[in-house]
């Protein structure tokens, strides 16, 4: 059975999380994008690797490049901070050597605290969905860029 993206994080640059992300910097470098894991990934549990009920790859990274028009950290603040408003897809955030959990987690929603994992996570913004089906693939759009959702903005 072939594995597939998630589809809240968008499966092709047009939808998900990856679409509204590529519609607000459609410049930006995809240098450090990433969704399925490599092979180093795979020798290790990973949201990169596709689950094995379901062979849906959970995680997705965003290449950081503010003059491209994408600013990871910038983001992954917008992202935690909904995180703690409810918004219940996210499984955690790694930005910067930082971690931050979604909701339901063992840690406070969207609160940060330092990430000790081997990759730094200063070339991009990794986001896992959490391995629930109505969460990893709906379709609800994310909201970003915040500043165009301004006053629509739901979690």
């Amino acid at each position: 059975m072939a594995w597939r993206m998630a589809k809240s994080l968008g499966s092709t640059g047009k939808l998900g999380l990856l679409g509204e992300i590529n519609a607000s910097a459609p410049n930006r470098s995809k240098a450090s994008d990433g969704g399925i894991g490599d092979e180093a990934h795979s020798a290790r549990v990973s949201d990169h690797n596709p689950c094995r009920c379901h062979r849906v790859v959970c995680a997705r990274d965003f290449t950081h490049d503010p003059k491209g028009g994408f600013d990871a950290g910038e983001f992954a603040k917008w992202l935690a901070e909904r995180t703690k408003k409810g918004e219940l897809r996210v499984k955690y955030i790694i930005w910067n050597r930082k971690i931050a959990s979604g909701q339901g987690q063992g840690d406070p929603a969207g609160l940060w605290r330092i990430y000790r994992g081997s990759n730094p996570h200063d070339k991009h913004c990794h986001v896992s969905v959490r391995h629930q089906e109505p969460l990893f693939d709906g379709e609800k759009p994310w909201g970003w860029p915040p500043e165009v959702n301004k006053g629509k903005e739901k979690v």
